[in-house]
């Protein structure tokens, strides 16, 4: 049953997700993606990202207003329910230089030091490029928590 849940949620979401949808668009967002757990909207500076991820929900929390290296900054994570929320950060634009240069070793070091796990792989244990992204100097950031 929970499969189905799961499934029944990514087709169709809840109402309870479309209105908090409605509401950042209503701010002025603007759709600019989405993933497998839900949509990001550019609202003002900032990225809103309405997530039904129960565990990216828990680690953005506690990453919420710490300085990080390796991970996005995070201003406010606002959850409805434990598998509902919103995640706002810094709006960061897509990683340029090569996959092979990203210091995975040193982002699960600092992931684990924060207590967090990154969504970082992908198929065949590629990276998630989709993930990694840049600040205006060229910093990596991973924007899922």
């Amino acid at each position: 049953m929970k499969l189905f849940s799961i499934i029944k949620e990514i087709i169709s979401p809840t109402q309870e997700y479309q209105e908090l949808v409605n509401d950042i668009i209503d701010q002025g967002g603007e759709y600019i993606g989405e993933g497998d757990y839900g949509a990001v909207f550019l609202v003002g500076d900032k990225v809103m990202k309405v997530t039904t991820d129960s565990e990216e929900l828990e680690d953005a929390q506690k990453i919420k207003g710490q300085k990080t290296k390796y991970f996005v900054h995070i201003y406010d994570v606002e959850v409805r329910n434990p598998k509902l929320g919103i995640i706002t950060m810094d709006n960061l634009q897509p990683y340029t230089a090569s996959p092979g240069s990203i210091p995975i070793e040193d982002i699960y070091d600092e992931a684990d030091n924060l207590g967090i796990s990154p969504d970082l792989e992908g198929p065949g244990g590629s990276i998630k490029m989709d993930n990694v992204m840049q600040d205006r100097n060229g910093n990596i950031k991973v924007i899922d928590v």
